[in-house]
């Protein structure tokens, strides 16, 4: 056997580290948020093959350490073994960059907050600094790697395949969603060939953060839950029982979210955990059972009971206290979905297997903790007793007292001290023999008697309902009997007369008694006071508050209801005496109402009468109808109004262009205006379209995007040595530090070109080169450059407006109409008047068309002056 060459081991370890465009990015990532960063910005071009580019603004790499930021096994995060007890950072090996650079060509960017400017160094395959310049980049590290597996061509090959390109970004954006949700403070935005592909704000907690990734939909359906056990610790955010699976859960797993730590973690057996609990409180079992819940769960634990250096990618971790943690998420589970119970469990005494019997303490609580979610008004609560342990002959048992849960119909968050022990209770000695197990029968467990209390031998009740407190009703008596109906609630008619009678087919409002006028004044008093209060407590106040009214008061409203009641009765009486009927139909009408009133019931009218009660109230009596509003001849003559508008013309020729508005036409939108003596048709949209575009090309500024490879500007590239003169006498900017000169001629920068001049010490060593370029046109380069010297050259144009090129001429044409179609379609009067102020003051006379050459202004017609001129345009109509 011989050693193998030390290129050939840094290449076989890094291939083991670096296994995918998701490994790069997770390591990249992850030395970021180390670095206390709060704002990531993740690039990709040919989904991570050919570049990926990490940019963050945090703490940087420090000058001392930056020649061995890329050497294998260098870090500032630990110093020894033991620090991984105490480890609080996502990375700690100081494998990521150095393996990255063997099967990549990598740049850094680095600036801290003590450094004057950011230096761009260049690696080499063994993590040496080969090359460095200055940068403009701001405080914070750029980590660029280019050309991924060059050296390694299979594994390059493997993503030849663009289903498998399309995956591996998929799994890089949930990779990103996971530290979105864990770190609600992070900005985070991933793009893929220069377009966004998701980008999350900064928010400031982990219930919005889980908005922007599952939206809104899925986290109203989320309960935020937060349990203590000890040192294990659990928070987030699960599904309602009972919500939706379809907004709720998805087939893959990849929006259930679990966390040790803060560090995202895949763990088989607490997922199939929380899918077991989810799938069991969903009423459609067999369609759940395939579906994985949306999540965010992080379980907290000390660091020394937890090792993550299990595999390269740190997803993988192994729990000292497995058991207890396991038992801590079932309890938490338990507490929120109820049981799950499967057969081989009924038959095994519903034990889980792989947990082991666990120390419970004697005090355990899990009660609802006041947050914005919670409605701390309603009596419903969740509640989880005290559990007893006892030990008999070396073994430890332990049992429920009683579990009582009621969830509430809002958010609940549970808290604990303790942990809980949820293995099935032993049966006692005198119900089984030694060496025998107790089998819990399907019948015994449906009716409750499956388990029972070994102190005091009740059976043990998975649910108890809380019944609420018994409340006091109108007249201060408490309800005795279950069957009294609440008086809020509407069960049949109530025996009441309506607030109308009809007599003689006549319909007489009913007397008021001196409470009803009271209760008409009293009761928006009490609403106001309390807008919460129910009905039932409503009437209480006002009955209370009657009850307590002055004698004088008092007196005020029996005296209205005297004088109500008197009304009703000489309305009833004229009513009576005005009426077709005979005496026995009058003696019967009122033996019938005075049997009414007798038994406290409503009163039915006959067909007829109801008949002439719906006449009454689909029509008002002629002579109660509102009069009819009277007309009022005005002098009218065309002489008149020749006046009126020859008077208007003369007092607005001083207004813009002699234009008057007179009206909006609402079908169109348009305005009929009046200038002189033409009345036309405005288009007030297409005028702010030209307005749009006129300031557009003005001050518009064209964004530039930094060019990877600057292209190198000669005589033959600009077209004649002409042309380069012209732009070397373009303004430019002082030298920066390492000599280079920028050009700063806002004929430039406003087209979006950046160009960066390198003096020397002659003529032809004196290097010009694009370095940044706009781009939001297609196929926009050199040769606009070279229209926008021509236009100098051969023009003499000296403002933006005169240098714009072709295409950004049509490119801000486009964002004119845009911007002029985000306008709203009903402008008012005020609106209008302004636009037409701007058209004299900022457009040209003869400028009277938008830019799809359409005009302002239709001609409508022309105001006569005499009568021969009014009958010339009539017979020309004609």
């Amino acid at each position: 056997m011989k050693a193998l060459p030390a290129e050939t081991v840094r290449l076989l370890c890094s291939s083991q580290v670096i296994t995918s465009v998701l490994n790069v990015v997770k390591e990249l990532v992850e030395n970021s948020l180390d670095a206390g960063s709060s704002s990531l910005e993740v690039k990709l071009e040919n989904y991570g093959l050919d570049r990926i580019e990490v940019r963050d603004n945090g703490s940087g790499i420090k000058a001392t350490d930056v020649p061995v930021m890329a050497v294998k096994h260098y870090t500032s995060k630990i110093s020894c073994h033991e620090d991984l007890e105490r480890l609080e950072t996502y990375g700690f090996r100081g494998e990521a960059l150095a393996s990255l650079c063997a099967i990549s060509e990598v740049v850094i960017t680095t600036r801290t907050a003590d450094d004057e400017f950011s230096i761009q160094y260049s690696v080499d395959h063994n993590g040496q600094i080969v090359s460095q310049k200055p940068s403009h980049l701001g405080e914070g590290t750029t980590v660029c790697a280019a050309n991924l597996f060059k050296n390694l061509p299979v594994r390059r090959q493997y993503y030849s395949n663009t289903k498998k390109c399309k995956e591996e970004l998929k799994r890089v954006q949930n990779l990103l969603m996971a530290y979105a949700v864990v770190k609600p403070e992070l900005r985070i935005t991933l793009s893929h060939n220069k377009a966004v592909v998701w980008q999350k704000s900064r928010v400031s907690d982990h219930r919005t953060a889980l908005m922007a990734v599952l939206g809104a939909a899925s986290v109203a359906n989320m309960l935020p839950v937060h349990l203590m056990f000890a040192q294990i610790g659990i928070d987030g955010f699960f599904p309602k029982p009972g919500s939706d699976f379809n907004s709720t859960s998805s087939s893959t797993p990849d929006k259930t979210f679990i966390f040790v730590n803060s560090r995202p973690v895949h763990h088989k057996e607490i997922l199939k955990l929380i899918k077991q609990y989810y799938t069991s409180a969903q009423s459609n079992k067999e369609s759940a059972n395939r579906r994985y819940p949306f999540l965010m769960m992080n379980i907290t634990i000390p660091a020394s009971t937890v090792d993550v250096n299990l595999t390269p990618d740190k997803t993988e971790v192994m729990l000292q206290n497995k058991e207890g943690v396991l038992l801590a998420v079932e309890t938490m589970l338990i507490s929120l979905y109820g049981y799950s119970i499967d057969n081989d469990d009924l038959k095994t005494g519903g034990s889980r297997p792989g947990v082991s019997s666990v120390d419970v303490p004697e005090h355990t609580n899990v009660v609802p903790t006041p947050t914005t979610d919670v409605r701390l008004d309603e009596p419903e609560l969740l509640e989880i007793s005290p559990t007893n342990a006892d030990k008999q002959d070396g073994e430890s048992s332990s049992d429920f007292d009683s579990i009582n849960s009621s969830l509430p119909a809002d958010d609940v968050v549970m808290n604990s001290t303790a942990d809980l022990n949820c293995n099935s209770p032993k049966p006692s000695k005198s119900d089984s023999g030694p060496g025998q197990e107790s089998i819990v029968s399907a019948e015994s467990w449906s009716t409750g008697k499956a388990f029972s209390n070994q102190v005091t031998g009740e059976c043990l009740e998975p649910v108890k309902l809380h019944v609420p407190k018994v409340h006091e009703d109108l007249g201060g008596s408490t309800r005795s009997s279950p069957s009294k109906r609440p008086s809020n609630v509407i069960m049949e008619k109530m025996a009441k007369l309506t607030a109308y009678e009809l007599i003689s087919n006549r319909s007489v409002r009913q007397p008021s008694s001196a409470f009803s006028l009271f209760e008409q004044d009293t009761r928006s008093q009490v609403l106001q006071e309390n807008p919460r209060a129910s009905p039932q407590d409503v009437t209480t106040a006002v009955k209370e508050r009657w009850e307590s009214l002055g004698e004088e008061d008092r007196k005020k409203y029996e005296s209205k209801a005297e004088k109500s009641l008197n009304a009703y009765n000489l309305q009833r009486k004229r009513a009576a005496e005005g009426g077709g009927q005979c005496g026995e139909g009058k003696k019967q009408m009122s033996a019938e109402s005075s049997l009414n009133k007798a038994q406290g019931v409503k009163r039915k009218a006959p067909l007829a009468n109801q008949q002439a009660l719906d006449k009454l109230f689909s029509s008002q009596p002629s002579s109660k109808r509102s009069p009819a509003k009277l007309s009022k001849p005005l002098p009218f003559s065309i002489a008149t109004l020749k006046q009126s508008l020859n008077l208007l013309s003369y007092q607005n020729r001083s207004s813009a262009q002699g234009l008057r508005l007179v009206n909006r036409l609402a079908s169109h939108g348009a305005w009929v205006v009046l200038c002189g003596k033409k009345l036309m048709l405005l288009n007030p949209f297409r005028v702010e379209e030209a307005l749009l575009f006129k300031r557009l090309l003005e001050n518009n500024i064209l964004p530039t995007v930094r060019l990877q490879t600057p292209v190198q500007l000669t005589d033959g590239v600009l077209g004649g040595p002409e042309y380069m003169e012209v732009l070397l006498n373009m303004e430019k900017d002082s030298a920066c530090f390492n000599g280079d000169i920028y050009f700063t001629d806002p004929r430039l920068v406003a087209n979006g070109f950046e160009i960066k001049m390198i003096p020397g010490s002659l003529s032809s060593e004196r290097h010009v080169e694009v370095t940044g370029m706009a781009d939001c046109m297609p196929f926009f380069g050199i040769g606009d450059l070279r229209e926008i010297l021509q236009a100098i050259k051969v023009r003499d144009a000296k403002t933006v407006e005169q240098c714009r090129p072709l295409k950004v001429s049509n490119y801000l044409e486009s964002e004119a109409v845009r911007l002029a179609r985000q306008l709203p379609l009903n402008l008012t009067r005020a609106d209008v008047t302004n636009t037409l102020c701007r058209m004299k003051q900022e457009l040209e006379e003869e400028s009277q068309a938008c830019i799809h050459r359409r005009p302002f202004f239709h001609d409508l017609v022309t105001v006569p002056e005499t009568e021969q001129d009014a009958l010339q345009i009539m017979s020309n109509s004609c």
